[in-house]
């Protein structure tokens, strides 16, 4: 866990993913090894998904869409800025929990069941669109048919904010565990990166690098597109660590956790397409 955590709970408190809240069990180990367990307000884990809320800076007035919108804790968060809100899920239970949330806030809006990559709302919707750790979850070629749909939603000119984990500092964190381990006398296989194909919850088949995440976006006719940096601070805060995980090209990409990217529908080619 990152050591930027807050208040320390034995039982999961109510709302707890949406209110940042860990179990100490997680573990980059083949098989969990923590002795003992209790939940944890992960403060750092907020400041990244706030890092993808400023960039959408939803307002009141606006509608937004939240892609794979699980629980609903980003449509929430959204909500409580004044914003309609709007997502969608292919888990049933997922759905039902966020409409309970939206219901309990007061938020206008709705959650409904259905595949990202067939999105059941009209073209030109949306003022912006959100996904907060969403597409590791879907495959390379799953993403650019999900992206299409973003493109077809959006209004032209507006955005489309993505939050996902950084492949590249996954490995680079993984190698790194590796040989501490090795230095300890460990089997360095023990070590793995969460939640891959191999683990016990391998749920995230389509971790990607920064690189790979701008092809997908190509080719679903996202032209124009910006990469922006959280200062890496798994370990604390670090003035030469915040400056090499958020302003020395490369290196950049390689040390910040997660990838973040505002992408825009094009303008011109929406309104003249030939």
């Amino acid at each position: 866990m990152p050591r930027t955590t807050g208040p320390v709970s034995v039982d999961y408190p109510e709302d707890g993913w949406l209110r940042g809240y860990f179990n100490s069990n997680e573990s980059d180990k083949v098989n969990g090894e923590a002795s003992s367990v209790y939940w944890q307000k992960n403060i750092d884990f907020l400041r990244l998904r706030d890092a993808g809320l400023h960039a959408l800076n939803c307002e009141p007035g606006q509608v937004i869409l939240d892609l794979g919108c699980a629980d609903g804790a980003t449509m929430t968060y959204c909500g409580l800025q004044g914003a309609t809100v709007y997502g969608q899920d292919l888990d049933s239970e997922m759905v039902r929990k966020a409409n309970s949330l939206l219901q309990r806030y007061n938020i206008h809006g709705e959650a409904r069941c259905g595949d990202a990559a067939n999105l059941s709302f009209a073209d030109s919707h949306f003022d912006g669109v959100i996904s907060s750790d969403f597409f590791e979850h879907i495959s390379d070629e799953g993403k650019v048919e999900v992206l299409k749909e973003v493109y077809r939603v959006l209004k032209p000119g507006k955005k489309l904010i993505i939050k996902t984990p950084n492949l590249s500092y996954l490995k680079l964190s993984l190698r790194f565990k590796q040989l501490r381990g090795m230095m300890r006398f460990e089997n360095p296989r023990r070590y793995v990166i969460p939640h891959t194909p191999g683990t016990a919850d391998p749920q995230h088949i389509g971790l990607n690098s920064r690189w790979q995440l701008t092809r997908s976006l190509l080719e679903a006719g996202f032209l124009n597109y910006r990469f922006f940096y959280a200062p890496l601070r798994r370990f604390g805060v670090s003035p030469l660590i915040e400056i090499l995980s958020t302003e020395i090209p490369v290196v950049r990409d390689l040390l910040c956790e997660e990838l973040f990217c505002v992408a825009f529908k094009p303008i011109v080619l929406s309104h003249f397409p030939d």
